[in-house]
């Protein structure tokens, strides 16, 4: 069993490995690399610093149906959050969080249709909820 104080270095997955999560809906390496990407960060960011990117997700998950295209301009106004909070948060943890989650944003992106973006979206708020359950899982404060 690893030092719960000893910083683990996190896993970055390849654009490959994103797109298959995002575009093309794997469940298997989105929980594979959730529970990595998870682990690693349960010793680096605190819960209430996760939850704070999340609850962002969570908010444009709902308003999808209703402002779908506000939904996805908000998507794409993740990327400088996640950037902010790299920058404001001491230690590398959001810095590492924001190299997982700016590709799979990217990813979004790429859809062309309202329909393909919201499916995409979906598949990202997934793998982020994963990550969020592995950090409490091993032990994120």
């Amino acid at each position: 069993m690893r030092d719960q104080y000893q910083p683990v270095e996190t896993p970055i997955p390849s654009q490959q490995v994103i797109r298959e999560i995002i575009a093309e809906g794997k469940p298997e390496p989105l929980v594979q690399w959730a529970e990595k990407i998870g682990e690693a960060l349960a010793r680096q960011v605190t819960t209430s610093q996760l939850r704070n990117v999340f609850g962002t997700v969570r908010q444009i998950q709902m308003a999808w149906d209703n402002d779908p295209a506000r939904a996805y301009r908000d998507v794409i106004l993740l990327k400088p959050k996640l950037g902010y909070f790299a920058r404001r948060e001491r230690g590398r943890g959001m810095a590492d969080l924001e190299r997982v989650l700016s590709p799979a944003i990217d990813e979004i992106a790429k859809a062309g249709q309202d329909a393909e973006r919201k499916e995409r979206f979906m598949r990202f708020a997934d793998l982020f909820e994963a990550i969020v359950a592995y950090h409490k899982k091993y032990g994120g404060n």
